[in-house]
């Protein structure tokens, strides 16, 4: 099978969103799902821009997700949430617009192969629940500034039909 990721991951030396991104943004029905498996306590409720909606939480003293396990990856794989699903890519409301984005290092890489997979994110990922959500999903102001592991490279505005939706 072709490898659609383009060697990524074997390539970087980035942490994993599981254990050194910002917190995973959940809607309330991803929350609900979530809640159907996994009978804990397992995030905080946030309200940005006036959405209202949850915060993953991460592990005590740790940056790594309360579902990430070393041995085992992620232990809500099948339900984990819209955010978790994008990475490495990401969307951002840069000027007003819904913009793909990729956390890289490297700045003078060819990411015209990721286009396959942002069109497969766009017609299967992005649910009337997540466009709902989309402004507290993306929004910049969750990201801390300062911090370098956040450094990201700006892909194309996102094409999504919100009519039909």
């Amino acid at each position: 099978m072709k490898d659609v990721w383009n060697g990524l991951c074997e390539k970087c030396d980035h942490k994993s969103c599981c254990n050194d991104y910002v917190t995973p943004f959940l809607t309330p029905n991803e929350f609900q799902n979530i809640k159907k498996i996994k009978d804990e306590y397992f995030a905080d409720k946030v309200l940005i821009k006036n959405i209202k909606g949850y915060a993953l939480k991460k592990k005590k003293d740790t940056n790594e997700c309360i579902f990430w396990n070393n041995a085992q990856g992620c232990t809500i794989y099948q339900t984990r949430p819209f955010d978790c699903k994008l990475f490495p890519f990401d969307i951002y409301k840069i000027n007003g617009k819904y913009t793909w984005i990729v956390y890289s290092c490297n700045e003078n890489a060819d990411w015209t192969w990721s286009e396959e997979i942002l069109k497969i994110l766009e017609k299967e990922v992005i649910t009337q629940d997540v466009i709902e959500h989309l402004d507290a999903f993306a929004d910049l102001g969750r990201l801390d500034a300062s911090d370098k592991s956040y450094k990201y490279i700006k892909l194309r505005k996102v094409k999504i039909n919100f009519n039909t939706r």
